[in-house]
């Protein structure tokens, strides 16, 4: 909150290393609105699974609009 008061959120971002948080964010809600915003199985096992094979299709997709 200082750092806004400051005009030096730049600088915070910078040191809390903060586009990190925010790439990883931003990759949660791209898989959350094209896959589902939660795992449908139980077993914690088979959710690792389903979350990389989320993964592996988003990843595909992209791959192919890039071409």
């Amino acid at each position: 909150m200082r750092a806004l008061k400051n005009n030096e959120l730049a600088q915070w971002k910078k040191e809390n290393d903060y586009h990190l948080r925010s790439l990883s964010e931003t990759a949660m809600y791209r898989y959350k609105q094209l896959i589902s915003p939660k795992l449908s199985l139980r077993d914690y096992s088979a959710q690792i699974g389903e979350a990389l094979a989320g993964v592996k299709a988003i990843n595909k997709v992209i791959r192919l609009e890039c071409q």
